[in-house]
């Protein structure tokens, strides 16, 4: 009877999609955000031109945004506040002024360019475990060898010979092959569906 229970709840549980649906799911949502950054990002920026006119124009900073009596949200111009700051047309007066009142320090650090030179020329010597400096063979403190393979944490994602993948995956989107995965993403499904012609763009 015991057994028959654990066999009970294993088959209540939706079995894992497969990674190669999760993949094509991941990219129809980002050829869904890219369609959706090109029509949204528009009426997203629309306010700010019209309203930093009014706020020259008018002085109004604000734009309170109603659906009747219900508050949605506000728009605020954003100002720059007064503030002192260093002239750089007469830097060299501060720097004596700075001088005169202790306001000075010397900064010793390792230059940029020659770290970036150093590390393209070490190489770690797999027997002594140290890092060499190939230009002169002398052994490199301060540095250390960080195994390679693991992985970072991020991916990349490359679209099938430029835009040839956008479009098959458009074509199959419009063609209702992928409802069956889409079921479980209907954010994926809102609206209407863009046309194969905007999927080129």
């Amino acid at each position: 009877m015991a057994n028959d229970a654990v066999e009970d709840s294993r088959a209540a549980q939706p079995a894992e999609p497969r990674l190669s649906d999760v993949g094509l799911i991941g990219a129809l949502a980002r050829l869904m955000a890219d369609h959706q950054k090109d029509v949204v990002q528009p009426k997203v920026d629309a306010p700010k031109a019209q309203l930093i006119k009014v706020y020259v124009e008018d002085g109004q900073s604000d734009l309170i945004i109603r659906v009747g009596d219900d508050v949605i949200g506000r728009y605020k111009v954003n100002v720059a506040q007064p503030k002192v700051v260093v002239d750089c047309d007469n830097e060299a007066a501060l720097n004596e002024y700075a001088d005169k009142h202790g306001g000075t320090e010397v900064v010793i650090q390792r230059n940029a360019t020659w770290e970036k030179s150093l590390l393209r020329y070490a190489k770690y010597d797999e027997d002594t475990g140290l890092i060499i400096d190939t230009r002169n063979g002398e052994v490199v403190p301060g540095l250390k060898y960080e195994k390679g393979g693991g992985p970072t944490g991020g991916l990349t994602w490359t679209w099938e010979q430029g835009d040839a993948g956008k479009k098959r995956l458009m074509r199959l989107y419009q063609e209702g092959k992928l409802n069956h995965l889409l079921k479980e993403t209907p954010e994926l499904m809102a609206g209407p569906r863009p046309s194969a012609e905007n999927a080129q763009h």
